[in-house]
């Protein structure tokens, strides 16, 4: 595709894509070619300036290439005996279309330009990060939180119907959510699974405000990592350490009765 006087390689990426990022502000006119050539072309075909207006041209079906064609020339104006009657119908033929295509162009463009305002919405989006998915989710106007395991976890949220209920691929995400050494999951009953968070060396302190953060953190992710179905239990366990007395014992966490 050519714009301007750059030639831009953009194979399989859609007209609004490329449009929104060339930031054309010039009033948009869209022409339809029908999608026949996009079996050896491109979504966009090209691009035209004519005083302040955008006419951009574009591989896909028009409302002209939808409606049947008999809305718009007789079904038997071809047939014909006379051997010189298709001289010169082409051109007049093509001229009457050409009209035809006109009429439509105004309920194309608008078609684009509502799918545009949806690439630029989308990219704008983007730019900001997935807070628009995420704070509907949490029924939240923002989510400001200084718990830093749920900061984590929130960019997987538009990919929780994938990941809800994955006892196999769950305890990696874990993992490096809480960075700890290594989580195991374990199946007390078909729907009661016990999680074990495996973190050495911790003090009193530490233990405890990692225990706080985790509650918070395990209330969330059961709400929507875990079927709705399944009963769960946590627990911070360091089983690296020798059990000594006059060491640092937690009842719970290092230590075994």
């Amino acid at each position: 595709m050519k714009y301007l006087i750059e030639q831009i390689e953009t194979p399989e990426i859609k007209a609004e894509t490329l449009v929104a990022q060339m930031d054309v502000k010039e009033n948009l006119n869209v022409r339809m070619r029908g999608v026949f050539s996009r079996n050896y072309g491109e979504d966009l075909i090209g691009i035209s300036h004519d005083r302040d207006t955008t006419t951009l041209y574009l591989s896909r079906n028009g409302v002209f290439h939808i409606l049947p064609e008999g809305l718009f020339f007789e079904e038997n104006r071809l047939r014909t005996t006379r051997n010189d009657y298709f001289e010169g119908k082409y051109d007049k033929f093509k001229k009457e279309a050409e009209k035809v295509k006109s009429f439509f162009q105004i309920f194309d463009t608008e078609y684009f330009k509502q799918s545009f305002d949806l690439e630029q919405t989308l990219n704008a989006i983007t730019e900001r990060g997935n807070t628009v998915l995420i704070n509907p989710c949490l029924n939240k106007p923002e989510m400001d939180t200084r718990n830093e395991y749920l900061e984590k976890l929130k960019p997987l949220l538009p990919f929780v119907s994938e990941l809800r209920g994955n006892l196999v691929l769950l305890p990696n995400l874990l993992k490096e959510t809480l960075s700890v050494e290594k989580v195991e999951i374990i199946k007390i009953k078909p729907l009661y699974v016990h999680i074990i968070l495996h973190k050495a060396g911790l003090s009193k302190e530490e233990f405890w405000e990692m225990d706080r953060d985790v509650a918070e953190f395990f209330e969330f992710f059961y709400r929507w990592f875990l079927p709705a179905e399944m009963e769960y239990e946590y627990k911070i366990k360091s089983y690296k350490e020798p059990f000594t007395l006059g060491s640092t014992l937690i009842l719970d966490y290092n230590t075994r009765l």
